[in-house]
């Protein structure tokens, strides 16, 4: 049986500061909207500037380090897959929304820099996070110029 793919990669800006909430069984998601631009180029000439939103929500750990270290107007770049949702809403009406699950992500911007950095690793979800694939074994070092 094929394997079909749900793959979304974005590049934006938080366009509010991240949520977070703790379920009941104790487990942590975050929930966030990022601005992601485009231009498109037009035949006579005149670019045009296009804004999408895009719904996020993360959860466990990555959860948490977002909603700690991120803010809005801060430049992140996400990796993860379109999770279709419906439901019914108070007046019996269906509703449905489209959201990106978030599986790893990355800051792209040095806004905050240097007040509790967090190495790369440290932001992806599963096995990758406890099995540092960058190679890092100590705490990550603000004081390096890059």
């Amino acid at each position: 049986m094929a394997n079909d793919i749900n793959r979304v990669v974005l590049v934006g800006r938080l366009t509010r500061d991240p949520e977070l909430k703790s379920t009941n069984n104790g487990s942590y998601l975050c929930r966030f909207t990022l601005a992601s631009n485009r231009t498109i180029f037009q035949k006579d000439g005149e670019n045009k500037e296009e804004v999408g939103f895009f719904d996020c929500i993360a959860w466990g750990k990555l959860a948490e380090i977002i909603s700690k270290y991120t803010q809005k107007g801060r430049r992140v770049g996400i990796d993860g897959a379109l999770r279709f949702s419906s439901w019914e809403n108070a007046e019996g009406k269906r509703q449905s929304k489209v959201e990106i699950f978030v599986e790893s992500f990355q800051f792209l911007d040095s806004k905050g820099a240097g007040e509790g950095a967090v190495p790369p690793a440290s932001t992806e979800t599963g096995d990758r996070a406890e099995n540092n694939s960058s190679g890092f074994s100590e705490p990550f070092n603000d004081d390096i110029p890059f």
